[in-house]
């Protein structure tokens, strides 16, 4: 007769653990499905994300004048000379968190201007990247194209680089014709601007992206081991 009741305690004891266990496997999945839905919300890559951070790359050099591919003053005293190219991520952390630096610095003061040289060195899709940006530059618009471009970048040479991406970024850009620059952007227009491109930058020492000169009343001087905002500068006041 006491056995009857040991044997129950024993199956409302496995019944509890076996609650206890599904409870805590619960609450494992749960938070793992919050933890990568935080992980998709963190990475930008929502289209939310992704277009904020666009819009607000090209504020930063909304108001002031872009010329191809040139913004700033078109008669300020020094050109500060970035070549980059879109796929590199150094260059989309320089363009990022350094240019708008440049841009309330020395930009806005009128000391210099900045002008972005594509070298396109890292893929076919550096080049199809690259055409488009010219494009853009031919409508007034390549600097809020590269800043768009840098807001949204994706790995280097994964395939991201689509027209509709493009398309995309040309739009944030406020590129005003885009049936023109869809016709301009056509890789085979530009092959002997890259070329060109390639062979300054080579000239000059240059290695690698992204690379910087200072072109001033004395010529062209390369800054070979700058990668800040604060580098640039100090060369320019030392070039002054």
């Amino acid at each position: 007769m006491s056995s009857g009741p040991r044997t129950g305690g024993r199956s409302r004891s496995t019944q509890l653990i076996v609650l206890a266990v599904l409870g805590a496997v619960l609450l494992v999945v749960a938070a793992i499905v919050i933890s990568q839905s935080g992980s998709d919300d963190d990475d930008g890559t929502s289209g939310a994300a992704a277009g904020g951070q666009s819009a607000a790359a090209v504020d930063a050099v909304e108001g002031l004048p872009q010329s191809g591919d040139t913004l700033g003053e078109p008669d300020a005293p020094f050109t500060i000379v970035e070549f980059g190219d879109l796929q590199c991520p150094f260059c989309g952390q320089f363009g990022r968190n350094e240019v708008p630096k440049l841009i309330e610095g020395p930009v806005a003061a009128g000391d210099a201007n900045l002008q972005f040289r594509n070298w396109a060195i890292l893929g076919p899709d550096s080049e199809t990247a690259a055409a488009a940006a010219l494009a853009a530059g031919e409508q007034n618009r390549m600097w809020s194209f590269v800043e768009a471009f840098y807001a949204d970048q994706g790995e280097e040479n994964s395939g991201y680089v689509t027209d509709e991406f493009l398309r995309q970024i040309a739009e944030t850009a406020g590129v005003p014709d885009l049936e023109r620059w869809e016709s301009d952007r056509d890789p085979s227009r530009w092959t002997a601007e890259l070329s060109d491109v390639d062979a300054q930058a080579t000239e000059l020492g240059f290695t690698g992206t992204p690379s910087f000169a200072i072109v001033g009343p004395q010529g062209t001087t390369p800054l070979p081991n700058a990668s800040t905002a604060d580098q640039i500068e100090q060369a320019l006041a030392a070039a002054g």
